[in-house]
């Protein structure tokens, strides 16, 4: 009996130690990375959307970025107006001309350097779609991963991998032969495609060409349409959308400012970025300031622990902190947000005497550390023993300690495997497993990210989490 009870009180400390000192807590707010479809929600979509947020105890958002590359998510004077297609966006390619034809047949030309992603191709005549839910072939196959089962002429054309036909590195022209059943007036023909530089998915240079026949067999040229017919005049403004609703939702907006795709490369000069982001953050307050849903900043910038450990470098991210905290502070009186991350095998210790030298000058108000967990690289265990790790050094310096919770589970990419970066919904075991043992060492849980990874909007495994979690907090039907 001695035994049985020693070993049932060595099990309870060893659990309590693993759940820290504080109470496990519950997700109350989120990050929005935003992207071709989500660039053109207007207010009620946003509003619903951030209702659903809202509904499980989310009061907060997180705006990853205002401004990517040369992609920007309002109208910025600093904005190229003759772009042909942004980044992380859907681009529509529209061939125009007057015939009658049962088939029609585009071919593109890849010159992507991984990924030729196609969510939907519409033939029109006026406002009439000729080819919803018409049959249609492909050559060469689709990959198995993003096969075309339909979804070309489905009538949807979502910012999602899933909802797309995609070809990894075809060796050949895409011909799509679509079917309409009949010899039908048509005058237009229009292509939406994927662009996401992070993920090797460029749009074709060439454009696509248009031919028609009434037999399949014969195919008669009926023309080509290029990208300088598709140049962007306007960007709609998204985050003023999103404001407007997190204003009557009583939601607190954290915007990003601006982050450049090459920091992912290793290429940061703290000087150049923060003459550029304390621009960014004067027009962003400028054009936003008045919402009261405005909470505060956030620096996209994920420092890590393994890329500034120099002394030049650890000094350059410092000077680069303090610099944004301080002109933020001075402007807006607002405060200040980062979320870095740790690598495999991280060393709890070594970060936090790393963190004790950057704040001890550079003064952010809020550390939403990344758990590294949906990219595979670390443990729940290894993440939460990080987290409590840093704590001491958050309190230290008075810095508002949260924890970013990955609700996503990476497929493919660095760590996992050579491809491009992907990842799908995490099951809810997982992130029960986060929340339990990552937040008690933290004052408030978010995640990364609602809009691809949780919202019941998208159907399947985003649902199935959304659902789960519902339940798990009690609020399940």
């Amino acid at each position: 009996m001695k035994l049985i009870a020693i070993l049932f009180i060595s099990v309870v400390l060893s659990l309590s130690a693993i759940a820290g000192t504080g109470e496990v807590k519950n997700i109350t707010g989120a990050f929005i990375q935003l992207d071709g479809q989500l660039s053109q929600f207007g207010e009620e979509q946003w509003h619903d959307e951030l209702t659903l947020m809202k509904e499980i105890g989310m009061d907060t958002v997180i705006i990853q970025y205002s401004a990517y590359g040369e992609r920007f998510y309002y109208p910025s004077r600093y904005m190229k107006t003759d772009e042909i297609s942004p980044d992380e966006s859907i681009a529509e390619l529209v061939w125009s001309g007057s015939s009658r034809t049962r088939y029609v047949r585009i071919v593109i030309e890849p010159s992507s350097a991984e990924w030729t992603m196609i969510p939907e191709i519409t033939v029109k005549k006026g406002a009439e779609v000729m080819s919803l839910g018409k049959p249609y072939s492909v050559d060469p196959q689709a990959s198995p991963n993003y096969p075309s089962d339909g979804k070309l002429t489905d009538g949807v054309a979502d910012y999602a991998w899933g909802a797309m036909v995609g070809w990894q590195y075809p060796k050949k022209p895409i011909e799509i032969v679509i079917d309409l059943g009949e010899i039908l007036p048509i005058d237009s023909v229009a292509v939406k495609f994927m662009r996401s530089e992070i993920s090797g998915v460029q749009i074709p240079e060439k454009g696509f060409e248009v031919a028609i026949s009434n037999d399949g067999k014969g195919f008669m040229a009926a023309g080509k349409v290029t990208w300088e017919e598709n140049k962007q005049a306007t960007v709609s403004d998204t985050l003023g959308e999103l404001l407007k609703a997190a204003d009557a939702l009583d939601m607190k907006v954290f915007l990003g400012l601006s982050l450049n795709p090459s920091y992912w490369s290793g290429v940061f000069d703290p000087k150049e970025q923060a003459n550029n982001n304390q621009r960014i953050l004067t027009e962003l307050f400028g054009l936003y300031g008045s919402h009261k849903s405005l909470a505060g900043w956030y620096l996209p910038e994920e420092i890590d622990d393994r890329n500034f450990l120099t002394q030049s470098r650890k000094d350059g991210i410092r000077t680069y902190l303090k610099s944004m905290a301080t002109y933020a502070k001075f402007l807006t009186r607002k405060p200040v947000m980062i979320s870095p991350y740790f690598g495999i095998n991280p060393n709890g210790e070594a970060y936090a005497e790393w963190w004790d030298y950057v704040l001890s000058e550079a003064k952010v108000d809020i550390i939403a550390m990344q758990d590294g967990v949906g990219t595979r690289r670390t443990t729940v265990a290894e993440s939460a023993g990080v987290i409590e790790a840093l704590k001491p050094v958050m309190d230290k310096h008075g810095v508002e300690f949260w924890v970013n919770v990955e609700v996503f589970n990476q497929i493919h990419g660095w760590p996992v495997d050579a491809g491009s970066w992907q990842a799908v919904p995490a099951d809810i075991d997982r992130v029960i497993d986060q929340l339990k043992m990552q937040s008690p060492f933290t004052e408030k849980v978010i995640i990364f990210d609602f809009p691809h990874y949780m919202t019941p909007r998208l159907g399947g495994k985003a649902e199935e989490l959304y659902e789960a979690y519902k339940e798990y907090i009690g609020l399940g039907d």
